[in-house]
């Protein structure tokens, strides 16, 4: 597993800021301006141990890297920390191969279908990406419309209730942190791809949801619902003996299997659920976004799994609004009518979504700053994503102002995204 600190080249790269003047003065350009951009530029291509599992008694059992507990919770008494996970046995390397993005001969070329409004012929506003890809099997532009909108049906099923933790007399919302932040080292451990993670913070909030869980329990059903996860998107999963072994054997085969068939049960079988990343891989092909723009999008919508808070909004909303405040921290025109007309959000619906995701950018990089909680923060630190995770978050005062301003004014607090739970 890389090394907490430093890049590759053993130097740390300093945190990249953005001057708020700057921003607000490039956010008051005129919409029309913006629109104008977005016709002509047309579409391109672009583990460890259980956290020192806890015993029925309070005590914490010693764990191997003899790593020191992130964090003390349960009143600050039980200490729930998560070591380093155990070094796995080598495997083959495979990543995720980069997000396809469609490649056209003319990008001038806009959709020249009109529609008639009081007599007169008007050309759309936005860009009709799929008509672009035609000649591309691979974009299924015939009815990728189609498929994006049954997804956008099936988000509003199979969804953890958001406060399911209330009803978990052993778990909080800093557990559940926990856990999730060692979910990702493990994911790092074993080269999977990202969307087995988000499948796998699916399964078990699902889980949760249903069932109580005790506290020396979570572990186990965070890793089985990685193991599901990994077999069920992996072309090479990990098997149940390196699943034990990454929880340097606190929870053995036959626990795994048990707890594996009990989860399945739980789910009823069904695994297949649109997640933040499903809908952001579409949001990314419409914008024709840069590299930057590309992996502080990611790292916005990976770090909403870390927080609970966040179940409360459709991964739909929560894609949408990464794409949106990535652009925001970007200096950029954060959105056009090209991603209103394929994410079906205006600004004024993802508006709460994109305030809480800032927030919650503040607070990762706070703690990240204080060696708490830094899976998601040291992945993305590294070169090879531009060490987006080391740019400044927007202080939450400027998100806000420039939310009341595309509203017409109004509280960015109070606006209100769609279908709430």
């Amino acid at each position: 597993m890389s090394s907490r600190v430093g890049s590759s080249f053993g130097v740390l790269p300093s945190a990249i800021n953005y001057s708020q003047e700057q921003l607000l003065s490039h956010l008051s350009k005129s919409s029309a301006s913006q629109q104008h951009q977005d016709v002509s530029k047309g579409v391109s291509s672009n583990g460890r141990a259980m956290l020192g599992d806890l015993t029925n008694n309070g005590q914490q059992r010693p764990v191997a890297g003899e790593r020191k507990a992130l964090s003390a919770l349960n009143a600050g008494q039980a200490s729930f920390g998560f070591p380093q996970p155990v070094k796995a046995q080598q495997q083959p390397s495979f990543h995720q191969p980069s997000i396809p993005l469609a490649a056209f001969s003319d990008p001038r070329i806009i959709d020249g279908a009109s529609v008639r409004s009081s007599g007169d012929l008007r050309k759309k506003a936005w860009i009709d990406v799929d008509s672009l890809n035609h000649e591309d099997p691979q974009a299924v532009s015939h009815y990728a419309g189609a498929i994006f909108e049954y997804l956008r049906e099936a988000e509003l099923m199979r969804r953890a209730i958001p406060d399911y933790l209330d009803s978990q007399p052993e778990i909080n919302s800093k557990m559940r942190s926990i856990l999730v932040d060692w979910l990702v080292e493990v994911s790092e451990e074993y080269r999977m791809v990202p969307d087995t993670l988000y499948y796998a913070v699916n399964f078990l909030d699902r889980v949760l949801t249903l069932q109580r869980v005790s506290r020396s329990q979570l572990q186990l059903v965070g890793i089985t619902c990685m193991w599901i996860a990994a077999k069920y998107e992996e072309i090479y999963p990990p098997n149940v003996s390196e699943f034990s072994y990454i929880t340097d054997n606190t929870y053995s085969r036959e626990q795994l299997v048990a707890m594996e068939e009990e989860v399945l049960r739980q789910l009823k079988y069904e695994l297949t659920v649109p997640t933040a990343k499903t809908f952001l891989r579409r949001l990314l092909q419409v914008c024709s976004p840069d590299d930057q723009l590309h992996f502080v999008s990611n790292y916005l919508t990976e770090i909403s799994l870390m927080e609970a808070t966040m179940l409360h909004f459709l991964p739909s909303e929560i894609a949408a609004a990464a794409v949106y405040l990535g652009n925001l921290i970007l200096a950029r025109a954060p959105w056009s009518p090209t991603l209103e007309h394929y994410s079906y959000y205006t600004p004024a619906q993802i508006a709460e979504c994109v305030e809480a995701l800032a927030t919650l950018h503040i607070q990762v990089n706070s703690r990240a700053q204080g060696g708490e909680l830094t899976a998601l923060y040291d992945k993305y630190s590294h070169s090879k994503f531009l060490s987006v995770s080391r740019v400044s978050p927007l202080p939450l005062p400027v998100v806000n102002q420039h939310l009341s301003m595309i509203m017409g004014g109004s509280s960015a607090s109070g606006a209100s995204g769609i279908h709430r739970s």
